[in-house]
């Protein structure tokens, strides 16, 4: 016990933004009202509001971003309301860029401090919500005096996370948001407490916070009820791989408590003749397909594309007998990549293929009467046959898939397969020379620890 207070008391130097940064904020939020003031004198009916973790004092140390979200009347246009919030946003910071949630707003900076300028509805009530963000005032204000007290413990929670790389809601990661980090903290009391409550969670918890129970429902899946909207889960985007991956890691640091939990370490990929010597040992088939990521097409999107992509890939490779052992994707600012590994390399030209039971007369009558290359054998009391496979290469399979089934694959994904894409096997994959890439890749063939 005396070892885990020490390494949360050495933690937490790591996680409280010193004076510094809190001085720099201070003076960024000030001009950043200045501004604000100065131009909604142009816009009567609307307000601003400083919201998320700035302004509940949970954001990390070395990562300070300050929300502010532009509220219009609930009779406003949504393109009046995205028009005049994008004006607003271009306005108030120094340098800008245009980011997506519900629907596109200004990312900037202020002094030197990143600031997200956010349009969003004034609403009476959260029943009444038109888009996603439109519930954020209302999460703030029931998280605002509850989490007053608990403010180190939701940055701890978020570095615990942040250091395993499972933190962050988006499609990319499916990992915790922070508006989840609060609200487990909120109602566990305390960083500690919730570690220790974690390793006890499965794959069908509910996590009642309004109600403050914790019970088990299957079919419901991890669900964490939002206090805002009861029938929401705040767990939504969590993937059930990343759950199981924060349940162990609470495993692992209360059986062997370490400062290394809050540490981000440095990945080192293994050099290329270690991975060339690695891939040549395993044997199987190792395919990375590498296309042009497609243009104007927000994260939150491309990589659920990107995972239906895969899966059917995949699906695809195990009906024609290619054995797929693991399949993976991810994409960086210029390239798409999935790459999978299959058991099997080639594969016999021909395959058994099963008939009818002898009793089943009509169907063996309708057996033996088609025009075959090879002809029939019985076994077990059940027609059987040899036919010719479509493929015996995986790679052969893979790019039927693309050719004839593109449409499949994603929207933008399967169209940009369509135009262009191409093929590493084996040893191949070592010719793309980019360090994030090589990782991505060790990482995958399972050279590299979670």
């Amino acid at each position: 016990m005396d070892d885990i207070k020490k390494i949360i008391d050495e933690a937490l130097k790591l996680v409280v933004p010193a004076e510094e940064e809190r001085i720099k904020a201070r003076k960024a939020e000030d001009e950043l009202k200045k501004r604000l003031d100065d131009v909604l004198k142009d816009y009567p009916g609307l307000e601003y509001r400083f919201l998320g973790s700035y302004a509940r004092d949970t954001w990390l140390k070395g990562n300070l971003e300050i929300d502010v979200f532009i509220l219009f009347p609930e009779e406003t246009s949504l393109e009046d309301l995205e028009r005049i919030g994008i004006e607003i946003g271009k306005s108030v910071v120094d340098r800008y860029e245009f980011r997506f949630a519900s629907h596109p707003y200004v990312h900037g900076t202020v002094l030197d401090v990143e600031v997200d300028i956010v349009p969003c509805y004034k609403l009476k009530s959260a029943e009444r919500i038109k888009s996603a963000v439109d519930r954020t005032p209302f999460h703030h204000d029931w998280l605002k005096d509850r989490i007053k007290g608990k403010e180190n413990d939701v940055r701890l929670l978020k570095k615990f996370l942040k250091c395993a790389g499972i933190y962050g809601a988006e499609y990319k990661i499916r990992g915790f948001s922070g508006y989840l980090c609060e609200l487990l903290i909120i109602f566990y009391g305390s960083f500690l407490n919730l570690i220790r409550n974690a390793i006890e969670w499965t794959r069908n918890t509910v996590i009642d916070v309004l109600n403050n129970r914790v019970y088990r429902k299957k079919g419901y899946g991890f669900f964490v009820v939002d206090p805002v909207d009861p029938k929401r889960n705040v767990a939504a985007n969590l993937s059930i791989d990343n759950l199981a991956r924060f349940v162990e890691r609470c495993r692992r640091f209360l059986e062997d408590p370490s400062i290394s939990f809050f540490i981000e370490r440095e990945v080192r990929a293994p050099d290329e003749e270690y991975i060339r010597n690695e891939i040549e040992f395993r044997r199987t088939g190792l395919y990375l397909i590498r296309f042009r990521r497609p243009k104007d097409v927000v994260e939150d999107n491309l990589y659920p594309q990107l995972e239906k992509a895969t899966r059917r890939i995949e699906e695809f490779l195990k009906s024609h007998d290619f054995m797929p052992i693991r399949s993976h994707y991810f994409a960086d600012a210029d390239r798409c990549y999935i790459v999978i590994e299959t058991c099997v390399r080639e594969l016999s030209r021909i395959r058994r293929h099963m008939g009818p039971p002898f009793e089943d007369g009509i169907n063996v009558k309708k057996f033996l009467s088609k025009d075959r290359r090879y002809g029939h054998f019985i076994e077990n009391g059940r027609y059987w046959t040899l036919v010719e496979r479509k493929f015996t290469r995986p790679d052969e399979a893979i790019e039927w898939v693309i050719k004839n089934e593109w449409k499949s694959l994603g929207k933008n994904v399967g169209e940009s397969l369509r135009d262009y894409y191409e093929i590493l096997k084996g040893v191949e994959v070592l010719k793309i020379d980019d360090e994030e890439f090589r990782k991505n890749l060790v990482e995958f063939l399972c050279l590299l620890d979670m």
